[in-house]
């Protein structure tokens, strides 16, 4: 199953496509950046950060004073990092490369539990779509951690009912407007289309932009996969690929998960070897 007029992105690499759209896009996006800059504290750094997309939490981790690395597969998104690194003056401590969550080795030299902490923040760990690419992104974030370091990372708490309501006709739906330092606005809607089976979820965003005098100027359409991960299931995965789980938040404020929970947050710690 898949959307109609699909996007042609040919040649691009994953994710490509949104460089250009993703700060824009999430310009609202800030409630999480707290929750990671305190766990960096309590770990001491430096930080890892897989698919860290163009360095929102990154950017604030190295603002924060911690040395940071900054791992993406899309080289645009990587590129975008790069410049607001040195416009921000940031170079010295926040360095972001091209690679693979799954294998990439953040180091450079093969050295073992260089980090004290490895997040994946925004939900990028659901971008792995089936265990095997689950095991293999934990089991390299293990790799990198010092024994005891920290795992964190968020994923969304699944909603059976607003995923299940949309799986036959992927019905458009508002999800929020986004004001713009230019006056403008971006409206975002979204669709979705649910696969129970491989628990993985086809989603496209309808991101329209406006200009401060209300006129639509641009109409983008983008799409990704995200696989969603039950929490006793998480819990196993986590187990699995070496680590002790310390908590799991319904927010980042540290509250219990609860129906009414958008986000699953986790906080592990790596397993003595």
């Amino acid at each position: 199953m898949a959307f109609d007029n699909q996007p042609v992105t040919d040649g691009e690499a994953p994710y490509d496509d949104w460089a250009d759209l993703y700060d824009k896009v999430y310009a609202y996006l800030d409630y999480d950046i707290g929750f990671y800059v305190q766990q960096a504290e309590a770990s001491g750094g430096p930080v890892l950060e897989l698919g860290c997309g163009t360095g929102r939490i990154a950017l604030a981790l190295a603002d924060a004073g911690f040395d940071v690395t900054g791992v993406d597969i899309s080289p645009r998104m990587i590129e975008q990092a790069n410049a607001k690194a040195k416009s921000l003056g940031l170079v010295s401590k926040a360095t972001f490369v091209v690679g693979d969550m799954a294998d990439h080795d953040a180091s450079g030299s093969g050295t073992e539990h260089a980090f004290a902490m490895v997040c994946f923040p925004f939900r990028s760990f659901q971008s792995m779509l089936d265990v095997g690419e689950q095991r293999e992104a934990l089991e390299n974030a293990a790799a990198q951690l010092q024994i005891g370091g920290v795992l964190v990372l968020d994923t969304f708490f699944p909603d059976m009912e607003q995923l299940g309501n949309r799986h036959d006709e992927a019905l458009p739906f508002h999800i929020r407007d986004v004001e713009q330092a230019d006056g403008g606005n971006i409206i975002v809607w979204g669709q979705n289309l649910w696969d129970s089976v491989s628990q993985v979820n086809e989603a496209r965003l309808i991101i329209e932009e406006l200009d401060a005098t209300g006129r639509s100027v641009a109409r983008h359409f983008r799409d990704f996969d995200l696989r969603y991960t039950f929490r006793y299931e998480m819990e196993h995965l986590l187990e699995l690929s070496g680590f002790t789980l310390e908590a799991v938040y319904g927010d980042f404020d540290g509250g219990d998960v609860t129906e009414e929970s958008d986000d699953l947050v986790w906080v592990a710690r790596k397993t003595a070897s």
